[in-house]
């Protein structure tokens, strides 16, 4: 009997329990969410949403370009794709169905193609979706790509602790892939000028002919932190440099004076950044916000100043940009993005 009553003065407590359990949680989760999405990239247009971790993009003025999924359960529920969405009227599209390639985080455009990689070879596309073919196989794991009118050069992916990589180039008609220097040390950054290649290693800029020949240090690094990524107007060239504190500035290159000027002192150098006629666009962390705080999406003169926050949000998947005439495009965990410049 003691038993049965305990059991009778039990239940209802823990019903009452349950109960309040399942308002409280609800609520819980929702307050959660509302905190997470406030304040957010608010001036940002959304282009695409609920896609597959979109990362690397692209903008031709017409349409912009990304790449979604990346991993084998991306390829079972069928999200590993290019994509395309129209700035005309807003429609997403399928460019290339991955299938069982995975389209890996390379992407460039023409005037007529897409080019994209699977982590061995590079595959051109007509925008319309028509026409994939592979054009250049063996091509390693294609990273960073850049194109003149006549071939490719790239670099290879290579992860912390992997060994030295050559640049490589093929014909951009298609044909076979060939190392264009020997193998270099970690190198983050890719321009083509004139008739040279020039690469950001981190002792600093080198050059090398595009037909090939002997390697010539442009500029040299004086420190002891590296040189990261490379981008270049007529004038110029724009990299990031680190410090013995783990950060970044913002650096400009002239081409014919070889002075160097800090544009700004601070800059995210896992994110990437890119160059327009005017400006430079680039991510940073807003400051005092911690290290889990907001990233701020800014631009920069080429001729230096005070930067302008062009929006800031939170920082999940955040790395690629892209721009054109009008705007500046970006992922992150599962949107696509648009700004004004």
């Amino acid at each position: 009997m003691e038993r049965g009553k305990s059991k009778t003065h039990y239940v209802p407590i823990i019903a009452f329990g349950l109960a309040l359990l399942l308002i409280t949680l609800p609520a819980c989760r929702g307050t959660r969410r509302s905190k997470s999405s406030a304040g957010s990239w608010t001036k940002a247009t959304v282009l695409a949403e609920r896609e597959d971790h979109p990362s690397k993009i692209a903008a031709d003025g017409e349409a912009v370009y990304f790449v979604t999924g990346g991993t084998i359960a991306s390829q079972r529920d069928g999200t590993n794709n290019v994509k395309r969405v129209s700035l005309k009227d807003g429609a997403v599209t399928i460019v290339v169905q991955g299938g069982k390639q995975i389209p890996a985080e390379m992407l460039f455009v023409d005037q007529k193609h897409v080019y994209w990689s699977d982590g061995g070879g590079i595959f051109r596309v007509e925008k319309t979706g028509d026409a994939n073919e592979k054009i250049i196989a063996n091509a390693g794991q294609p990273d960073e790509i850049v194109m003149d009118n006549e071939n490719f050069y790239w670099l290879l992916w290579a992860g912390e602790g992997s060994p030295p990589q050559p640049i490589m180039y093929a014909a951009k008609k298609g044909g076979e892939a060939k190392p264009l220097t020997p193998p270099q040390p970690p190198t983050s950054g890719l321009c083509v000028s004139g008739d040279f290649v020039f690469f950001m290693t981190g002792e600093g800029l080198q050059k090398i002919p595009k037909r090939g020949g002997e390697i010539v240090t442009v500029w040299r690094n004086p420190l002891k932190t590296p040189s990261l990524g490379l981008q270049q107007d007529a004038d110029n060239f724009y990299f990031m440099q680190m410090n013995s504190s783990g950060h970044a500035a913002l650096m400009k290159l002239n081409k014919q004076s070889s002075e160097l000027k800090q544009l700004t002192g601070s800059i995210n150098h896992t994110m990437e950044f890119l160059v327009d006629d005017r400006d430079i666009y680039y991510f940073d962390d807003v400051p005092k916000s911690g290290s889990f705080g907001p990233v701020a999406l800014l631009k920069i003169s080429k001729q230096g100043g005070d930067p302008t926050t062009l929006d800031q949000g939170t920082a999940g998947w955040l790395k690629h940009l892209a721009v054109d005439s009008e705007k500046v495009y970006f992922t992150d965990i599962s949107r696509v993005y648009a700004l004004a410049k």
